[in-house]
């Protein structure tokens, strides 16, 4: 295209330049004089547009090639290795997890790990084997490597390459200090075929490490794949399915003053349902099959989209479950500051963060509790009392309610301990001016309970189950048919 244009452009300059040496008439040189200028006006601005579009052709090239490689190691990311199994021929996909990472992790610290990882990484770039023939190595999340080898190979080929890898990795020794050595252990899952690559090479990994082996390799004969995995893969496809045709719809469960028994906000709960309607998956089912198919960030953005759009549509607040998983994929977050924003009912929207995963850095969510603060968000805690670090988030992060955990509630009734430690958690809440929620309000005589602890709402099925729309029956009406 610029050749081309820089041709024209020559012949243009000639031809003026023709003109102006053969002809006597001042007007005609007056004419060329201004053809002159607006062909030099036209290439500089020719020549500047090129110019951009090349400095910015080079920029975003170079972005892509960032979003493609892990920071840490140099190595493509978990985002470049779906990439490429699109694109494989012939699939032999291999996962391999340090079983002693986090080990090393409490140890040495972060930066020693992170030094180890670099290490093995190293390794994996400079392996070699007679066998191997097109092969590429991934860094697809903390301690857990990956290996793709496109080729067309029999079993025990790809047995030799993979089990000769394991070796290399462990019997390497990795630097953590000066003079200081370490090894690694090393636990590998592969998978030799390409439908279902990433998944079963997941669940190879899963069942090398509980049956406490160091390699498993699935073949593409049925026969080797365990029956617990067969069903665990039809489930999987089972969601895929429904996240392609939009069948993971919300439920929400309404969450009453407990003064007053009125609906105070909803709960967003997810479900899977058939072409009918009909629920035939809960979130305790598929969202442990989302994350091991890489798709739980799109369950959570699905999630988010159908909270905003209920708040919106009825002017109701509504509560998200949100982890730490999601606070750390930068795609789900910019999603959600783009959702609430675009819509304006950031005062509707209430998180719950869940109290499933570890939080590393603290900075790091109180971040993004003051980012949601912004929007007129609140945040709370979930299932408070759950275990130690509840208690401490308590104090360290800028929460505005915390709720007190099920296994505390469906126990107030009958254990003092349980009822002593509810109390205490709801005083500890109110001196620092918190909100509670007090769930699983399964029966009269728990509701009546929570409501002498002094919590400020409750929830659970004797109040309310979800529903797709909004609650009817209005809650004391409901509560006096019962009694």
């Amino acid at each position: 295209m610029a050749v081309s244009a820089g041709i024209l452009l020559s012949i243009a300059i000639f031809s003026v330049y023709y003109l102006y040496m053969h002809s006597t008439s001042q007007a005609v040189h007056v004419m060329i004089g201004i053809a002159a200028l607006l062909l030099s006006t036209g290439a500089l601005v020719g020549l500047l547009w090129f110019w951009t579009f090349r400095q910015a052709q080079q920029h975003w090239l170079k972005l892509l090639k960032v979003a493609n490689r892990d920071q840490l190691t140099g190595l493509p990311n978990q985002q470049k290795l779906l990439r490429d199994l699109e694109k494989s021929e012939h699939t032999n996909l291999a996962f391999m997890k340090i079983t002693n990472y986090n080990s090393i992790l409490n140890s040495y610290g972060p930066a020693v790990t992170d030094d180890v990882m670099k290490q093995v990484a190293s390794v994996l770039t400079r392996f070699e084997h007679e066998l191997a023939r097109k092969t590429q190595h991934y860094y697809i999340q903390p301690g857990v490597f990956s290996t793709l080898e496109d080729q067309f190979a029999s079993y025990d080929t790809i047995a030799q390459i993979t089990k000769a890898l394991v070796k290399k990795l462990m019997s390497t020794q990795y630097q953590v200090g000066d003079g200081d050595y370490i090894a690694i252990n090393v636990t590998m899952g592969a998978v030799r075929q390409k439908e279902d690559a990433y998944i079963l090479a997941n669940m190879a990994l899963q069942e090398a490490e509980h049956n406490k082996l160091q390699f498993y390799l699935i073949d593409n004969r049925q026969s080797q794949l365990p029956a617990t995995y067969k069903k665990e893969l039809r489930l999987t496809q089972t969601l895929l399915q429904g996240i392609h045709e939009r069948r993971v719809v919300a439920y929400f469960q309404p969450i009453f003053h407990a003064d007053s028994l009125t609906v105070a906000k909803y709960e967003c709960l997810s479900r899977l349902v058939d072409e009918q309607g009909n629920v035939i998956s809960m979130p305790g089912v598929f969202m442990p099959l989302a994350h091991r198919a890489n798709v739980y960030y799109l369950l959570s953005q699905i999630m988010v989209k159908h909270a905003v759009d209920f708040a919106s549509k009825h002017n109701v607040i509504v509560t998200i479950n949100f982890s730490i998983t999601d606070i750390n994929n930068k795609r789900t977050c910019d999603y959600l500051f783009q959702k609430i924003k675009k819509s304006g009912v950031g005062h509707l929207i209430q998180f719950e963060l869940l109290e499933n995963e570890v939080v590393i850095d603290a900075r790091v969510i109180t971040k993004f509790i003051l980012q949601l603060h912004e929007l007129g968000c609140q945040v709370g805690m979930d299932d408070l009392g759950k275990g130690y670090s509840n208690i401490e988030r308590l104090f360290s992060l800028p929460i505005d309610f915390v709720k007190i955990d099920r296994t505390i509630m469906e126990n107030i009734s009958h254990n003092k301990e349980m009822r002593k430690l509810a109390r205490g958690i709801v005083k500890m809440a109110q001196n620092k001016n918190l909100e509670v929620v007090a769930e699983y309000c399964s029966d009269a005589e728990l509701t009546d309970l929570a409501i002498k602890l002094g919590v400020n709402y409750l929830q659970g099925f004797y109040l309310g189950r979800p529903k797709p729309h909004l609650f009817e029956q209005p809650v004391e009406e409901a509560l006096a048919q019962e009694r």
